[in-house]
């Protein structure tokens, strides 16, 4: 009998993501139903919405499904940065003009990155939008580059 336990289910793919490079739904539904589930896509579907799993870029350049995890800095500083190099794939730039980011990206990874950043719900950014290689971050009057740039840093830098 097939589990139907939405917080277990919620559970396993968490698991599952955290420990295996999943890159379409099917290999986490074969997985998830080796643990007794039998979830449908749809219902799939809507535990990556609830649990905002995002489809992003891994270390060699494949998109795997990946859950938010991240802790954002605390409170805001009095000064801020303007330009900031990111490690992802190569180097990643940002500038500010006003209540805009830019962010260079290498081609063909925007979407997954404005796609971390919008999982991620930073303070101060009101959305992302990409093209190819470049993403605009739209940002609420009231943001903290700096806390922006430490909440990039924390996504996007390998130490």
């Amino acid at each position: 009998m097939a589990k139907n336990d939405k917080k277990e289910r919620q559970e396993a793919i968490a698991q599952i993501l955290s420990r295996s490079a999943i890159d379409s739904q099917d290999e986490l539904l074969h997985h998830l139903s080796l643990l007794g589930f039998e979830p449908t896509q749809a219902t799939l579907s809507r535990d990556f919405r609830e649990m905002k799993v995002a489809k992003t870029p891994d270390a060699a350049g494949n998109y795997v499904y990946r859950l938010p995890s991240m802790q954002l800095p605390p409170s805001p500083r009095d000064k801020h940065g303007m330009v900031m190099p990111f490690l992802r794939q190569g180097t990643l730039n940002i500038e500010f003009s006003g209540q805009v980011a830019v962010i260079k990206t290498p081609p063909g990874y925007a979407r997954g990155i404005a796609c971390d950043i919008e999982s991620n719900n930073i303070p101060g950014i009101m959305g992302a939008i990409p093209a190819d290689n470049t993403l605009m971050l739209l940002l609420r009057p009231t943001a903290d580059k700096e806390i922006i740039l430490q909440s990039l840093k924390i996504l996007f830098v390998r130490s």
